[in-house]
């Protein structure tokens, strides 16, 4: 059988993190803001999008038993970060709703130094774009991207020893995790 018919079944290579990102980076800012929100209800969180023209700057509202978060999803390109005027201003949104417990920005781009540093300062959770995609081979939220990619196909094989930023992303999962205990 040299016609290259034996063995022709399809085989699926899992795309890179940076794939993944490129492509989170590709879609619209609306259907960002439905992706990250999809991630938190796989969380366990109840989740509700306002993102719109005069949302506040409030994207995502997310809630479990009696806590509130409330989330700015920033789909920016690969050049792009979020800065520090930015952290501060979303840091404020905890004063327009009652009862919240966490600010949390996440975007497919990065954050500057000066972000990264006033954060925690104010309170806010960063997630980058490749910590999103960590915490997602983490928990093992495949059908997130199932649901917003159907091109996609990934492996349920997580390599914990290659995420890049091992630190920040287990600081990241034990917050996430100590919602829920």
């Amino acid at each position: 059988m040299g016609d290259g018919t034996a063995g022709s079944s399809v085989q699926y290579q899992t795309p890179t993190h940076d794939y993944l990102r490129q492509r989170l980076q590709q879609m619209a800012p609306e259907a960002f803001e439905e992706f990250v929100s999809d991630v938190w209800e796989f969380l366990g969180w109840n989740t509700r999008v306002v993102g719109k023209p005069g949302d506040r700057g409030i994207d995502v509202v997310a809630v479990t038993g009696d806590q509130k978060q409330l989330i700015q999803a920033k789909r920016y390109g690969p050049s792009t970060s979020v800065g520090s005027p930015e952290v501060q201003q979303y840091a404020s949104l905890r004063l327009q709703e009652e009862n919240v417990d966490q600010v949390t920005i996440v975007t497919t781009g990065t954050f500057s130094r000066q972000a990264r540093e006033l954060a925690p300062e104010l309170e806010v959770l960063l997630v980058n774009g490749e910590e999103l995609i960590e915490m997602i081979d983490e928990i093992e939220a495949f059908e997130v991207f199932d649901d917003h990619f159907a091109d996609i196909e990934l492996s349920r094989n997580v390599d914990v020893d290659a995420i890049e930023s091992p630190s920040r992303f287990r600081r990241l999962l034990r917050w996430v995790r100590s919602l829920f205990s």
